[in-house]
Order: structure tokens, then C-alpha cells, then sequence
């Protein structure tokens, strides 16, 4: 007859007479196998990889975010210097510079955004063109008079590693009187 503790045995309910058959292999050697500390490395540097694809990604992002806001900054000044100069009185022959009718290329490139250097002898700087283009909008009121407006569209084209990029923007402007 068998024992009650010889038969617990054999079934391998009792951790005193496991036998090392009926081990894992972790158990048995007290750690990792080379095989799962290879995949657990892999998987780490998986991790990481994908990690800094993604800030690269983000760091790329806010570049161009950061340079197409500068872009927009440019045009909107050259808008509100379209919008701003007096007197506009076309119906008295008085125009201000900016409402030149036609396309006006700026010669000097703007500036559009300058990154900060600790080293002074080191300039990054993104440079754009401004192209202005105005016209006039044959518009007539319900009287049958000339409503004078006229039409300006901003264009601000830089390049950034290698790649074009512009902002455009639009504005219409009415005589003063």
C-alpha cells in the first residue's frame, strides 16, 4: 500500500517531493534563458526605436508649424500696411504705395524665422519672398456707382530642407470716403 504522502508525491501536489522533471526550466536553473533575454531585448529596442521615430516626427512638425507662422506674421503685416495707408480715395486720384495696382515682388527677402544659437557665429535663418498682388473689383452700387474696392492677395514663398512652402493671404479694401 502506498502512503498518503508518497501518493501526494506522485501526483505532484506536494512542493517537497516535486520532481525535476516536473519543473519549469526557470525554476530549475534559477533564471532567464538566453532565448528570453534575446527577445525581451528585442523588444526593448523596438521600444525605443519607435520612441524616438515619433519625437523625431513631433520635432519635425513643430518646425514647420513654427516656420508657417512666421510665414502668416510676414503677410499679415504687408495686409495690414494695405489696409492701413491713407489717404485711399481713387475717386480723387489719391493712392497710397501699397494699393499699386499690378504684382509687386518685394527685392529683399523678409525674414521669416531666425533659431536661437548660443554661438553668434552660427546663423540659422529661413528667408522669404513677398509678392503682392492687387487689383481692382469692378463692383457698382444700387445706384449704379462705382463701389471702389480692391482686391490685394499676399504671397509669402520660402523653402525649408529643400522643401517649398507658402502662405497666401487675402484682403479687400473700400475708399476711405
Amino acid at each position: 500500500m502506498l502512503s498518503a504522502f508518497k501518493f501526494i508525491a506522485m501526483l505532484g501536489l506536494s512542493p517537497f517531493y516535486r520532481s525535476a522533471r516536473h519543473q519549469s526550466p526557470t525554476a530549475r536553473n534559477g533564471g532567464f534563458t538566453f532565448v528570453e533575454v534575446l527577445i525581451s531585448v528585442m523588444l526593448l529596442g523596438l521600444l525605443a526605436a519607435g520612441s524616438i521615430w515619433g519625437l523625431n516626427q513631433a520635432n519635425n512638425y513643430a518646425s514647420v508649424s513654427r516656420l508657417y507662422t512666421g510665414a502668416e506674421n510676414v503677410a499679415q503685416n504687408q495686409i495690414d500696411q494695405i489696409l492701413s495707408e491713407a489717404p485711399f480715395e481713387p475717386q480723387k486720384g489719391a493712392f497710397p504705395p501699397a494699393l499699386k495696382l499690378g504684382t509687386t515682388i518685394d527685392p529683399e527677402p523678409k525674414k521669416i524665422y531666425e533659431e536661437p544659437s548660443d554661438d553668434p557665429t552660427v546663423q540659422r535663418v529661413v528667408l522669404g519672398t513677398v509678392t503682392t498682388t492687387v487689383s481692382k473689383v469692378v463692383a457698382t452700387g444700387t445706384n449704379g456707382v462705382d463701389l471702389n474696392l480692391y482686391q490685394a492677395t499676399v504671397i509669402v514663398a520660402y523653402s525649408f530642407r529643400g522643401r517649398p512652402y507658402k502662405v497666401q493671404l487675402n484682403a479687400m479694401r473700400a475708399s476711405d470716403t
